[in-house]
């Protein structure tokens, strides 16, 4: 009953001459072009645009030909995927939607994706001017997709591809696995950035590390309600704006991969301190502990930050301690006890404890111990309750060590 229904408004649909594929149906205005070609095929229409920039452009600070020659050989420790990057295997990806919350019932009526090809990064713009245009632009999306191994993305772990990706579950298309080869910049952008700026928003990215500031660009909050602007009006004005902001949106992802893998690639020559201390996470992380050395060290050495400054010699202290043993440590803590005014409790609880377990030198260990208690009862290390219960518990220990020691008529001389 049902299929005869459907077969009968379909028939009744193609006899219908406001149907015709020659022209808007009466009465609806032109859906237009958009700048772009109009793609017809057995699910329907839809805009193509597409734009090829040379690789002689330069986004900020960034030159796109260093896209080409990129060295990604030697990059999963930080890119973190299964596999190592060639460039021409890679596909940027941005989209444009009627809601920035996502869920059910937002829809990606712009997909943008950019790649290599011979000298030029290619821009194609897959955009959808009504609703019924979404299962064509999907189709035609997902075919070129398939043609890339790397996704590059910018925050489209969280919304671009599952937003696309539960689209095309909804059209009974089937989805692309990205799970292991899917490089979302904005993660990598807070291990190097997040420390430093306020956001690590694309468009703080762009001005605050490739120097690249955005004339006459929409605000991103503004796309859906444009979107639904030009559904009842059909005015390009505002939608072209969008195409633009779009496309920008692709180049930054291509120069910010660009920026990133040469910092990753040499970070000693290419990093200021901030990023140097991202970088030397990643490389502990990956267990590359000598060259994770040298980026806390060059960091140490280079920051301006008296809070990033300590945060690396923490990190680089406990890397030693970890990886070679408390005693490599050792001269860091005491450096950061003597240096850092004189208020910091854990290189004095670090060297008491070495000092208690290993080397037995409990007159040492109790003095570092009674100087962090120090510290704690002045109130200026803001530290909990339970740690000067920690160091009160280390006090009596090591009294009752220097007396049993002594009884015994033994003795541990002081270094």
């Amino acid at each position: 009953m049902i299929s005869n229904l459907k077969a009968k408004l379909r028939t009744i649909s193609s006899n219908s001459p406001s149907s015709s594929k020659t022209g808007p149906i009466q009465g609806e205005l032109d859906r237009g072009d958009l700048g772009g070609s109009i793609i017809e095929g057995a699910s329907g229409s839809f805009v193509l645009k597409t734009t090829s920039y040379s690789l002689a452009t330069s986004y900020g600070d960034v030159c796109l030909d260093r896209l080409k020659s990129l060295d990604l050989s030697d990059s999963q420790w930080w890119t973190r995927l299964d596999q190592d990057i060639d460039t021409r295997d890679i596909v940027f990806l941005d989209t444009e939607t009627t809601g920035l919350a996502g869920g059910t019932g937002t829809l990606a009526f712009l997909v943008g994706i950019g790649y290599l090809k011979g000298d030029r990064l290619v821009v194609r713009q897959y955009l959808a001017r009504d609703f019924d245009e979404e299962l064509p632009m999907l189709e035609a999306v997902t075919k070129e997709l398939s043609n890339f191994k790397i996704l590059v993305t910018f925050n489209g772990k969280s919304f671009d591809w599952p937003l696309l990706e539960s689209r095309l579950v909804y059209s009974r298309l089937r989805p692309i696995a990205w799970e292991d080869s899917h490089l979302d910049l904005l993660y990598i952008a807070r291990r190097l950035w997040g420390r430093k700026l306020k956001t690590c928003s694309l468009t703080s990215l762009e001005e605050n590390v490739l120097s690249h500031y955005r004339t006459g660009d929409i605000p991103g909050y503004m796309v859906p309600e444009i979107y639904r602007a030009y559904l009842e009006t059909r005015r390009p004005t505002d939608m072209l704006a969008v195409m633009d902001h779009n496309q920008s949106d692709i180049l930054a992802m291509a120069a910010l991969l660009i920026h990133i893998g040469g910092l990753f690639k040499d970070p000693i020559k290419s990093c200021d301190a901030w990023e140097l201390f991202g970088v030397a996470r990643d490389l502990e992380r990956s267990l590359r502990l000598d060259q994770a050395c040298d980026c806390y060290k060059y960091c140490i050495k280079g920051a301006k930050d008296s809070n990033l400054q300590l945060q690396a010699k923490k990190q680089l202290a406990y890397l030693l301690k970890r990886y070679k043993g408390p005693e490599a440590a050792l001269g860091l803590w005491r450096l950061m006890a003597d240096e850092e005014s004189g208020q910091l409790i854990f290189p004095l609880i670090e060297m008491a404890k070495y000092l208690e377990h290993r080397e037995k030198d409990f007159d040492t260990a109790l003095l570092y111990t009674k100087r962090a208690l120090e510290i704690l009862d002045k109130g200026l290390a803001g530290y909990s309750a339970r740690i000067k219960d920690d160091l009160i518990k280390r006090k009596n220990r090591l009294l009752k060590k220097k007396k049993g020691r002594e009884r015994n008529g033994t003795y541990r001389r002081i270094v």
